[in-house]
């Protein structure tokens, strides 16, 4: 291959994250464990599927977010041109194809209606996200889809098993275990997952859409951005109070201080955009640390050790080598911890104008 067609897909796949296949992934396999069908065919295929569609879903992202990303997103813009936006376009189309090929064969080959209603509903919410309604542009509907980044996978995964068709009915009122985790996870996506808007309020502005956690950390101080961050790890707590999860999910309180610095630090980054897209960084870390942590107290097993250490090699190459912006790095920890502290520090709320935003920038 020259060296032309290995730039342009190196290109291809900083521009769409390919490494957030791993968001998907992991839930996935965490349900396929709990329905005891991972193995090392499934765990192959579901990181296939997995990749396909997230790659799908992001480069739909990049061509429906292009007039915004310009002023937002530059560098990530600057990808789409060199890879051609006319190709981008063709390549979502046979990304999409390849998603409903392989969604097809895998019903054909496991006949099961939970698991053609679960494939159609995530390809359908990842395409409107972006199309159609747009949900990414719904100030509230927006948190439902990113929850359903852990959701869906991980159903999907209990419920379909084995692609290959080998594993036999799940007990599906084991899912019953399921509940109270679907609501830490989602609380703990809503409380924190708007602030990787925080590097988007040009463009966003541009269009009309304001984010609801840019808006909320605009107009609120430092306590009531610690208690948001505090709501999933509260629910946690009373989760395990009245039994419905082990006393061992309590380890995930050591979580809570994460958050929390999350949270303020984009109070503290409001200023410098290399700080904002720290924080975001940081925030995605966080974001599959704290969901891999959980899965593995709830859900422990060799197995899912496996898969989940070998999906967090993938992020971490994927991070380094083929993200459009740059790596967390050990030594940018430091600098988080202080934009926390500065954000925590602040009384005042912070403004967040489109005029601020253009001056910073």
């Amino acid at each position: 291959m020259s060296g032309r067609p290995v730039r342009t897909l190196r290109a291809l796949l900083r521009c769409a994250s390919c490494r957030f296949g791993a968001l998907y992934y992991v839930p996935f396999c965490a349900g396929m464990a709990t329905a005891g069908t991972l193995n090392v065919v499934t765990a192959l295929l579901g990181a296939a599927f997995w990749l396909t569609l997230g790659l799908a879903i992001e480069i739909t992202n990049r061509i429906s977010d292009r007039v915004e990303d310009e002023l937002n997103r530059p560098e990530r813009t600057a990808l789409c041109a060199a890879v051609g936006w006319r190709r981008l376009a063709r390549v979502q189309l046979a990304l999409w194809a390849l998603v409903v090929a392989a969604a097809c064969a895998w019903v054909a080959l496991d006949p099961n209606a939970l698991l053609a209603l679960l494939l159609l509903s995530g390809a359908g919410f990842g395409l409107a996200y972006s199309r159609g309604p747009r949900l990414a542009r719904h100030r509230a509907l927006v948190f439902v889809v990113l929850s359903g980044t852990f959701v869906g996978p991980f159903c999907l995964g209990f419920a379909a098993g084995d692609p290959l068709g080998a594993a036999s009915d799940a007990d599906f009122a084991a899912l019953g275990r399921f509940v109270p985790l679907f609501w830490v996870m989602t609380f703990f996506i809503s409380s924190l997952a708007g602030v990787k808007d925080i590097t988007d309020r040009v463009g966003d502005e541009a269009i009309g859409y304001r984010s609801a956690f840019v808006a909320f950390a605009g107009r609120h101080g430092a306590l009531a951005l610690t208690a948001l961050a505090a709501v999933p790890f509260a629910a946690l707590c009373a989760f395990v109070a009245v039994g419905s999860l082990p006393p061992r999910a309590l380890a995930l309180l050591v979580f809570f201080p994460l958050s929390a610095i999350v949270a303020l630090a984009v109070r503290g980054a409001r200023e410098r955009p290399d700080d904002q897209l720290l924080v975001r960084e940081t925030l995605y870390h966080h974001w599959l640390a704290f969901t891999s942590a959980t899965l593995l107290v709830l859900f422990p097993s060799a197995a899912l050790l496996t898969a989940l250490t070998a999906a967090w090699l993938w992020w971490l190459a994927a991070s380094q080598l083929l993200h459009w912006s740059a790596p967390l790095r050990l030594r940018d920890l430091p600098r988080v911890l202080a934009l926390a502290s500065d954000g925590g520090a602040r009384q005042a709320p912070v403004p967040v104008t489109v005029a601020a935003a253009e001056a910073n920038a």
